[in-house]
């Protein structure tokens, strides 16, 4: 008996140094690249490019900010307006403070972050995860939100047993025991299979294989499964108010995507929303900003267009 603990006690142990190795060779191969933020007490990591009118990208769970430059979506808008990718809470080299996992707490926090670095009436780009948090955004912040662009996003509480297991890091005391242990030669073997099928049926860029360590972080993986844990109770306490959204809506999926079903999202929040637009883009399936970059540009372009001329009315009339 003592000497089977004693064999256990020491696997477990050689899976936390492992972990700590990995991801430290992680954080070596891809430093931060962008500066930070203090967003109320919470340091934001933010990537930033070009001039002009803010345009900020809010990437979906599991990811970091990079996912947006991987994209090509960084250089191309920094090439025309400002454009800024944060890492949400917990997820690259941002903070992660205690009960930040709803996209409505997320959106406080992106806020704080966006007064901050000056970044006034922004069009947003929420992509799955990152959707939600735009959508809390506009909601809690009516009057200084530009424009919203919505792409592959989970908006309604629709039933989701595929998200318990991703939920187990969130889990108080033994989460993040296991996310530093027994869960990662486990993640790591069904890593590449969980690529494919969220990328499906577009291939998985290059750079998301030289980055899997960094996503495979204790820290990442907990912010994850948190984020998980808390977006059907946020989608359902947000989901009736959607039609009081007035800023310009584009809103896009792949009407292929495997992981949200654009009829129970997409197009639903299209009928919710009064005078949004809805782009289902043929051939593409969850990660559609890798595998439509420019049909994403081309919303932003049309958003703000829109937002200015809102913007320039209201100006008029006041």
């Amino acid at each position: 008996m003592r000497s089977g603990l004693t064999l256990a006690a020491g696997i477990l142990a050689g899976l936390w140094l492992d972990t700590a190795r990995r991801s430290a060779r992680a954080e070596r191969e891809h430093p931060p690249t962008g500066g930070f933020v203090n967003a109320d007490g919470v340091h934001l990591h933010v990537l930033e490019q070009g001039q002009g009118a803010p345009v900020v990208f809010v990437h979906g769970a599991g990811a970091w900010a990079e996912d947006f430059a991987i994209a090509g979506l960084l250089d191309r808008a920094g090439e025309r307006w400002r454009a800024i990718a944060i890492d949400r809470p917990g997820c690259g080299y941002s903070d992660r403070p205690r009960g930040v996992g709803s996209p409505q707490a997320q959106a406080e926090i992106l806020h704080a972050g966006l007064v901050t670095l000056n970044a006034s009436r922004p069009i947003l780009v929420g992509h799955s995860f990152g959707g939600a948090v735009v959508l809390a955004y506009a909601l809690q912040y009516p009057e200084e939100v530009g424009g919203v662009v919505f792409i592959s996003g989970y908006a309604f509480p629709t039933p989701r047993a595929d998200f318990v297991p991703f939920m187990v890091p969130a889990i108080p005391g033994v989460g993040p025991v296991l996310s530093r242990t027994v869960a990662q030669p486990i993640d790591r073997a069904l890593l590449p299979a969980l690529l494919k099928h969220v990328f499906a049926p577009n291939p998985v860029p290059d750079a998301y294989w030289d980055q899997a360590d960094m996503l495979l972080r204790p820290g990442q993986l907990e912010a994850s499964a948190g984020d998980i844990a808390a977006l059907i109770p946020a989608a359902r306490a947000m989901s009736d108010r959607y039609g009081e959204i007035r800023c310009p809506l584009a809103i896009l999926a792949g009407d292929e995507d495997r992981i949200l079903d654009p009829q129970a999202h997409a197009v639903r929040l299209h009928d919710a929303v009064p005078g949004s637009t809805l782009h289902l883009l043929a051939g593409a399936g969850h990660m559609a900003h890798h595998a439509r970059p420019e049909a994403v540009m081309a919303a932003i372009e049309r958003v703000m267009r829109a937002a200015q001329i809102e913007h320039a009315y209201e100006q008029a009339a006041s």
